[in-house]
């Protein structure tokens, strides 16, 4: 299979990892209705912080503070649209999330990796944290690097990312609740989750917090199809999914790049409920993508063939919101602009809105995956590409 080319010249080189998406005729006709609006639920760790490498690397806390800052800057200009958004900081009260959520969270990083994986990351966190507290120093302290020399520990890293899997799963809640509780939830957390493979962590990522919200949504009795539209292939969730009859996962994402895997347009998988679609690097959403997206990912994540046994109507829609196809961005060769982030989520709540009758559409439910650009940011960077999002749901 070839991958989709774009008539401009390969000026970017992809980085290696350091330190160390037929056409759908039904989106030009009429919609049937609108889905109805939500309110919004973002849930972000003031304390990400903690988890941080001593040098430079990319994946850093300031991903998530300058996305936190433009969301409140945008709340403040947009009184209306504002009132239908919360921000909550789920590190400011340690009661926010209760024990048991906390205990269910990590019962689904369980069933998406091993106990014996869990505990792995967990006892290597909690023995570092001691040793230092018999050594008198700062329970804070680096641990080192895993797989490749990019993906590191601290001693904080298990805490930060069991609350980020709880936020994952709260905002997977959200999306499925009925009534007055319903909302779109967001996980804006960090580190990223979905390279994490059932038994290896690799790609800046520890736990795959997509696959353990995608069991908890099952759990609940749902059916689930994931979209990832970081310019990464997630391996992970792939892995992890691929026997789940209650799930797809649909990939967009450029081919060469790491994971170096995801090279051919298919579907994979015993139930074939993988779809990989790559795209070549200077891909532009004029030149690759809006095409891709219509004709694979949409059909992909919502079949309405009641005719046949590909029909797929899932119950939720849970993206793995990545930034990093921006242009510019250090870790890719794409080149889409913040609005394209926009543009997608428009196509898939009109695809929404012509494939289910009202009062019975998914659930909406987000979590950041990876991002990068930081330079100008708030222009053409991480932080205007999540607004793009935010302002695309309203």
């Amino acid at each position: 299979m070839m991958i989709l080319m774009c008539p401009t010249s390969l000026r970017k080189i992809v980085p290696v990892f350091f330190l160390s998406a037929h056409r759908v005729s039904s989106l030009s006709v009429q919609q049937r209705h609108h889905t109805s609006q939500r309110s919004l639920n973002v849930y972000f760790d003031s304390t990400n912080n903690l988890h941080r490498d001593i040098r430079y690397h990319p994946e850093c806390p300031e991903r998530i503070s300058v996305c936190v800052n433009a969301l409140n800057a945008y709340i403040a200009q947009n009184a209306n649209v504002g009132k239908s958004i919360s921000l909550q900081d789920v590190a400011q009260d340690q009661a926010f999330f209760s024990d048991d959520e906390l205990i269910h969270a990590r019962s689904m990083l369980v069933k998406a990796h091993s106990e014996n994986y869990v505990e792995q990351i967990e006892r290597k966190c909690r023995d570092s944290k001691a040793r230092r507290l018999e050594e008198g120093k700062d329970t804070l302290g680096f641990i080192g690097y895993v797989d490749t020399g990019d993906t590191f520990m601290t001693t904080e890293t298990y805490d930060v990312c069991l609350r980020a899997t709880a936020a994952w799963i709260r905002a997977v809640d959200d999306a499925i609740s009925s009534g007055d509780k319903a909302a779109v939830g967001f996980a804006l957390t960090r580190p990223p989750g979905h390279h994490a493979t059932r038994s290896l962590s690799n790609g800046f990522c520890h736990f795959n917090f997509a696959a353990a919200a995608t069991f908890h949504a099952i759990e609940k009795g749902k059916i689930v199809s994931v979209l990832d539209w970081d310019v990464h292939y997630g391996q992970g969730v792939a892995d992890i999914l691929q026997n789940e009859p209650k799930a797809r996962y649909v990939s967009l994402h450029q081919y060469p790049a790491f994971p170096y895997e995801g090279e051919r347009r298919r579907t994979s998988g015993n139930l074939n409920n993988i779809m990989t679609i790559p795209v070549a690097a200077d891909s532009t959403w004029a030149c690759g993508y809006k095409e891709l997206f219509e004709t694979h990912v949409l059909p992909f994540l919502i079949s309405d063939n009641d005719t046949d046994d590909t029909n797929w109507k899932p119950d939720l829609i849970l993206v793995c919101a990545g930034y990093d196809a921006l242009a510019d961005d250090e870790l890719a060769s794409v080149n889409l602009e913040p609005g394209d982030y926009g543009k997608m989520l428009a196509l898939l709540k009109k695809w929404i809105s012509v494939t289910y009758a009202r009062g019975s559409e998914p659930g909406l439910a987000f979590g950041m995956e990876g991002g990068y650009r930081l330079q100008n940011e708030g222009e053409r960077g991480l932080s205007a590409a999540f607004i793009e999002t935010i302002k695309a749901l309203f």
